[in-house]
């Protein structure tokens, strides 16, 4: 687990008390550098480092610049997904159920869309919060139907009948090429390890697919095997395919 939780100033204090203590930590001050994975709260915001990532800065979200920025800039171009989620002549109630970065949370919030994000990792819930509040001061329109949760998708799911959609994306079977061409997935990889958080993508396949909603949609790899065989229909990029349960 993570060993220690900084705050840069003692105006940032009481916050970072408040964060440590969803942890079941206690925060204190500097230093700021430190050889063991730490979170750490300051003027940018809460950022995680860990020493065994290839990435030297600490991880911190910013949903307005980088490859978040990027797509949310040019979300109608992100035709794999809006094909995926069909027509609609009203906006629809989205649970995606492995909130991840959220990028394609961002997405349908762009698409006029309404989200709710399950994330059962305590550390990447706490920098997810921190990132979308950042983005209210500037962008509150953007996230006025987004609510964000922390726990397990397959147990918020059984007491939750109001959804259009279940979007499940989880995470990648790990790669040379994956691991050395993303930072951000080699922390979130490290953030899971760090809280011994593992799944059984099948399994909660399998409870996920039992909630009473109109559609599915589950995000591969391109080459992944389904995890079942009545797909009603897919749709496919060139690395990453939707296969659509209805």
């Amino acid at each position: 687990m993570v060993t220690k939780f900084f705050y840069t100033s003692d105006i940032y204090k009481a916050k970072a008390q408040d964060l440590a203590n969803f942890l079941g930590m206690s925060a204190c001050s500097g230093p700021i550098k430190n050889d063991r994975a730490h979170l750490e709260f300051g003027e940018p915001g809460l950022s995680f480092f860990h020493p065994e990532a290839r990435a030297k800065n600490p991880f911190n979200l910013d949903f307005q610049t980088g490859s978040s920025g990027w797509r949310l800039k040019r979300a109608d171009h992100e035709k794999l997904i809006k094909k995926a989620l069909g027509k609609s002549d009203k906006p629809l109630k989205i649970l995606d159920c492995t909130a991840g970065l959220i990028q394609d949370s961002l997405l349908f919030l762009s698409l006029g869309h309404h989200v709710t994000a399950i994330e059962q990792s305590k550390i990447l819930f706490l920098l997810l919060q921190d990132a979308v509040n950042r983005s209210k001061e500037t962008h509150n329109e953007l996230f006025k139907n987004f609510s964000l949760i922390h726990g397990n998708a397959c147990s918020f799911g059984q007491n939750a009948d109001d959804f259009d959609v279940i979007y499940y994306d989880p995470m990648y079977p790990p790669s040379k090429k994956s691991a050395l061409g993303s930072g951000q997935l080699e922390y979130l990889s490290k953030i899971l390890e760090v809280e011994q958080i593992s799944n059984e993508p099948q399994m909660d396949f399998e409870v996920l697919q039992l909630m009473p909603v109109k559609k599915m949609i589950v995000k591969r790899p391109i080459k992944a095997e389904p995890f079942d065989a009545g797909i009603n229909y897919q749709v496919t990029g060139k690395t990453t395919r939707f296969d659509v349960y209805i």
